[in-house]
């Protein structure tokens, strides 16, 4: 298999020859893991593979909800309290899943797989074993971005998917209303609230379409760039990871930590979000009502490193839906931070953009490892 080290443009050109559109668990997002993989290991990192059982379905958490909604709609034709009940209750986890934490699902009986690469600090000869200081870790999804689009919004992990959820949960309600009144239009009410229902079921149950160009695939170009220009670090041990099925299963992370349980107090986490424009962003905050925020002291250094280098254009924006890959990490405490790029008309796959990130990565790294950022408490103050 062909891995021979060339610039941004050609790599990505290789990839794309190598690498097509990869939904979760398929055999093309297999491929994919065995290119990073070799890459990555040719630059000199320590490679590992690691299995995961997962879903190949980034709604497949949502059908218990949909059944039920579709139970509660018929329920609410002729016990109008307990199908009120039943859909409050509903709606609550509705919330929580969009909110807080996604709902879990009971059953994962698909294979994916995580690339884990590390990179160990450079020691002196003369100087015995040490730890290194930092632990940085870079996140790549190795699947490519679904695209919410018509009914696929129902189930899209954003501020308009969650409002369009809780739409459709409140069709019930609307049913129990008119049947608590006598309306005669019941039963016709009824019809149309089974049939939104059945429409969330089948958006949770089918796969999205794929998005083009493919933004993650610039990413995955990007972690290998990363790890062929990154120069020696002395405090700083460098990990590069591919994550699978990140945007359908965002309890692989926590699969991911069980197996390195990394110190939250000494790691820094950047996600690579996609790639697929020619505006670079970083994530100052995301989420709906309850917003996470990005890491001062990696933010703070993200702008520094534009600062340094106007090559690098880097803006800050917000974005109003949670992160798949970094959100589980926030909760546990991680220090963590999202590059993505944009584009103000269609969407492009721009080579300039994988240099430009490569290059702001490198910086913060290296600005880690010299001696005047040794202490992270430091910074935060």
């Amino acid at each position: 298999m062909p891995v021979r080290i060339t610039n941004g443009t050609g790599l990505l050109a290789e990839l794309s020859e190598q690498i097509g559109p990869r939904s979760a668990t398929s055999a093309a997002e297999a491929v994919a893991a065995a290119q990073i993989n070799a890459r990555l290991r040719q630059v000199g990192f320590s490679v590992d593979t690691r299995s995961l059982s997962t879903i190949n379905r980034p709604g497949v958490r949502l059908v218990p909800i949909a059944i039920f909604l579709m139970v509660t709609a018929m329920l609410a034709a002729w016990q109008p309290p307990i199908g009120l009940i039943l859909n409050l209750w509903l709606m609550g986890l509705l919330l929580v899943d969009g909110l807080y934490a996604p709902l879990p699902v009971w059953q994962r009986r698909h294979t994916s797989q995580h690339i884990i690469a590390a990179r160990p600090i450079v020691e002196a000869t003369t100087q015995a074993p040490r730890l290194p200081r930092y632990r940085f870790v870079i996140l790549a999804p190795l699947d490519t971005p679904p695209v919410w689009r018509g009914l696929n919004i129902l189930i899209a992990p954003t501020c308009a998917g969650l409002i369009a959820r809780l739409l459709i949960s409140c069709l019930p309600i609307v049913v129990a209303c008119a049947t608590m009144v006598g309306s005669e239009w019941r039963w016709l009410l009824s019809v149309g609230a089974l049939c939104g229902c059945m429409g969330l079921l089948w958006a949770a149950w089918n796969r999205p379409p794929l998005a083009h160009p493919d933004g993650g695939l610039a990413a995955l170009a990007t972690l290998v760039r990363i790890g062929q220009q990154l120069p020696e670090t002395h405090h700083v041990e460098v990990w590069a990871i591919a994550v699978g099925a990140a945007y359908c299963d965002p309890y692989g992370i926590q699969a991911l930590l069980d197996r390195y349980p990394f110190d939250p107090t000494n790691t820094l986490v950047v996600g690579l979000g996609s790639l697929a424009g020619d505006q670079l962003i970083v994530i100052s905050r995301s989420g709906l009502l309850h917003q996470e925020r990005a890491d001062p002291v990696l933010y703070q250094l993200a702008m520094m490193a534009d600062r340094n280098d106007p090559l690098i254009d880097l803006e800050p924006r917000t974005q109003a839906s949670y992160d798949s890959i970094l959100s589980p990490l926030r909760r546990r405490g991680f220090r963590t931070l999202s590059i993505q790029a944009v584009s103000q008309g269609p969407s492009v796959i721009e080579p300039m953009v994988i240099e430009r990130t490569t290059r702001l990565i490198i910086a913060i790294v290296q600005a880690l490892d010299t001696e005047q950022y040794d202490d992270l408490p430091v910074l935060r103050s």
